[in-house]
């Protein structure tokens, strides 16, 4: 490794929710694998901190789907944005990698290159999803776009971007290692009656806006059959208090909310009620039929559906191209709705396994295993030496290069 100033290199990380900072965790832990001199530095949450990374600054409640809605959600922004500039001024870090949480990101990216810091977008602002307009603002504050997604890696190299392919990180991260059977009784949970997991969102607005239609989904069909069981599975630990609230009011018994420890409790479910979100490529990786439901401001949702250059919301569809996970969004969003669709899944078995037969598909659509290595390879080559641009050259993962 090569030192500056007698000093190994240090590298700023930064998630702005709870995704991103799982990713960042996986991804410092590939950096120390390589290098366990470096230094780590950034703003993220509990799993950064296990992957090794100093976090000076808790930012895994910031990012919002479109800008943020509330006075609250700005001062949050705004509060991890003027720390993370302090953090830069104060260890003056040899390269930082930003991961997704686009509006937070976008802003310090263009500090961070007036520093002539290099910038690594970590799951980049979607130009395939949201459309190429976002172009002209990533390119000239990119030194280097990690995608997750096939698609993104060849729009951005098209546009002269140094982009790399390297997958995306639930390849390696959704393994069922645990006994199923000893996870459910942990939690409280009968192993013999048939679940159903529900997965409001990792966004308060998500938790607020969500909860009440899945809940109440969730009491029609315990209505139906009350065999059945429900686990909700905390995002983070800080939504709790919510969720306990909204639990309370819906009237729902036979429900567990625990901290997921790994995926073997929610393998067992027969169907997951979930919010759109990257929570629907692990069930999708998992083989489980899924019932995807959002809403948001009517505003957001109008001027989203303009912009959006893909048919579907589910990130699992859009992968596939195809409606394998029904979807409901804005006003379809209601407890009937909701609670129909999940009983069609669970009593129509040749629809289960149509559905299961279609998500066997997702693995190769989101590449080869090695995600995190092949990603931390590509930030420690601009570390290791002078980086020259090129806007003709792009890695894949099937380059070798990395």
């Amino acid at each position: 490794m090569r030192e500056r100033n007698g000093k190994p290199p240090t590298i700023c990380l930064i998630a702005g929710d709870v995704s991103g900072d799982q990713n960042g965790g996986r991804l410092a832990r590939a950096l120390l694998d390589l290098d366990p001199a470096i230094r780590l530095v950034g703003a993220g949450g509990p799993a950064m901190e296990r992957g090794g990374v100093d976090v000076a600054i808790s930012s895994t409640g910031v990012s919002t789907i479109g800008p943020p809605d509330t006075l609250n959600a700005m001062r949050s922004v705004i509060r991890v944005w003027r720390g993370a500039r302090s953090l830069f001024s104060d260890v003056r870090p040899d390269l930082a990698v930003l991961i997704d949480a686009e509006t937070l990101n976008l802003m310090l990216a263009r500090g961070l290159r007036a520093r002539g810091i290099p910038v690594v977008f970590f799951f980049p602002p979607q130009v395939w999803l949201w459309g190429r307009w976002r172009l002209p603002l990533v390119l000239p504050l990119a030194t280097r776009v990690l995608s997750a997604f096939r698609e993104e890696a060849e729009i951005y190299q098209a546009a002269g971007a140094d982009s790399l392919w390297v997958g995306h990180p639930l390849r390696d991260a959704v393994r069922v290692n645990d006994d199923p059977v000893a996870a459910l009784r942990r939690v409280g949970l009968d192993p013999t009656r048939p679940l159903v997991a529900l997965m409001p969102g990792s966004r308060e607005q998500e938790i607020r806006d969500l909860c009440g239609p899945i809940l109440g989904a969730a009491r029609l069909l315990q209505q139906r059959n009350p065999a059945l069981q429900f686990a909700i599975p905390l995002a983070t630990e800080e939504l709790r208090a919510d969720v306990e609230s909204a639990a309370r009011q819906s009237g729902l018994h036979s429900t567990v909310i625990y901290n997921p420890e790994s995926y073997a409790v929610l393998s067992r479910a027969m169907v997951v009620l979930q919010c759109s979100g990257t929570a629907t490529v692990e069930v999708g990786l998992l083989g489980i039929p899924s019932v995807i439901a959002y809403r948001c401001r009517p505003l957001y949702y109008s001027v989203g559906r303009r912009l959006m250059r893909v048919k579907f919301i589910g990130m699992v569809n859009i992968l596939l191209d195809e409606a394998v996970q029904p979807e409901f969004f804005q006003k379809d969003v209601d407890p009937q709705h909701l609670a129909d669709e999940v009983w069609s899944l669970l009593t129509n078995e040749t629809r289960r396994r149509h559905i299961q037969s279609r998500l066997s598909r997702l693995p190769e659509v989101l590449g080869p295993t090695g995600v995190m290595k092949r990603a931390a390879h590509a930030v420690m080559e601009l570390v290791e030496r002078p980086y020259e641009r090129s806007s003709s050259h792009a890695l894949s993962v099937g380059s070798g290069a990395v």
